[in-house]
């Protein structure tokens, strides 16, 4: 599951036209901690979620859209 936000966290940036730098901005947190993130050597905590959501201009649900069923089904989504 951690690696399919990874890759969501990403994908959403990029269709939103965001920089690192800027989602970092957005968050307030460093770009090298989104660019951590992104890699997955920086895990992406629950609590944190509802903020990206906002800074990506997303749902849960619209973030990991594409995360394996099992996983999607486990979070109730």
């Amino acid at each position: 599951m951690a690696l399919a936000i990874c890759r969501s966290v990403r994908a959403e940036r990029a269709r939103n036209g965001l920089t690192q730098s800027a989602l970092a901005e957005r968050l307030g947190v460093s770009q090298s901690t989104i660019a951590a993130m992104e890699s997955g050597t920086r895990r992406v905590y629950a609590h944190e979620l509802p903020d990206i959501c906002r800074a990506l201009d997303t749902t849960l649900a619209g973030l990991l859209h594409g995360a394996p069923e099992a996983d999607l089904r486990a979070l109730g989504i």
